[in-house]
């Protein structure tokens, strides 16, 4: 029974460490994006950036799939970037037209005279800025980009982060186990102290046993009367809290 609670709490301790670590990932990814809210996670330079579609998929070996987390280099903003054809870069563009801008990791197509960038998706037919596109996105500056990918990425974690920094997910992975782990720490310290009582009444009362003028046979007696009492009175306790059994059927 020791060596089980031992075990519990080790593990329980294992538990809250990796929910702290993956919160801590959450918040940091959530609230340390750069530009003011509309750039990427900044984690020491990397961005962790799901991928939502399957646009450059392929046999390169720096292409990737919808659901992969890439790890990609953060654009430094002071710097004046300069990109050229081949490289894999991160920007916003509003890509379902909900008004909202979304992350895009496309390969440079082409190089503008006038600096800028054309992209376009390995698994896509037409690159990103022509006409004829069923979304069309705007010519790309060096100040748009985000982040550039160098080929690091956690197969299938995307997925999985999305969904932790989702409400249902961030209660589900991150609040609901701390609760847990909260209601667990508060029963051990009730436990704790119950048995910590406990001791120091049995110590108090070995203590005045031996302070009296029995004898060494008395004492012992006293002693054992006195655990054997505690005894009791846990089995009864245990006794009364056990449900009561269903009669037998004949």
């Amino acid at each position: 029974m020791k060596t089980f609670k031992k075990v519990l709490n080790v593990a329980v301790d294992v538990l809250i460490i990796l929910v702290l670590i993956v919160s801590a990932f959450t918040l940091i990814s959530v609230f340390s994006t750069t530009k003011g809210g509309e750039g990427v996670p900044n984690l020491f330079g990397k961005a962790p950036i799901s991928v939502l579609t399957d646009s450059m998929k392929g046999d390169k070996p720096d292409n990737f799939n919808k659901g992969d987390l890439l790890i990609c280099d953060v654009a430094d903003e002071n710097a004046n970037n300069k990109y050229k054809e081949g490289d894999i870069i991160t920007f916003r563009q509003d890509v379902d037209k909900d008004g909202n801008a979304d992350l895009v990791t496309h390969r440079i197509y082409k190089v503008n005279e006038d600096g800028t960038y054309q992209t376009r998706g390995d698994n896509n037919v037409t690159y990103d800025q022509d006409p004829s596109a069923t979304v069309v996105f705007s010519d790309i500056y060096p100040d748009d980009v985000l982040a550039t990918y160098h080929g690091q990425k956690i197969s299938g974690m995307g997925t999985a982060l999305d969904f932790i920094r989702s409400p249902m997910g961030f209660f589900v992975c991150i609040l609901l186990p701390m609760i847990i782990f909260f209601i667990y720490q508060a029963v051990r310290v009730i436990a704790n102290a119950m048995a910590y009582s406990k001791e120091k009444g049995r110590l108090q009362a070995e203590e005045a046993i031996a302070n009296s003028d029995l004898t060494e046979e008395q004492k012992q007696q006293a002693i054992a009367e006195y655990l054997a009492s505690q005894k009791a009175e846990v089995e009864k306790k245990a006794s009364a809290e056990a449900p009561p059994e269903q009669p037998k059927e004949d």
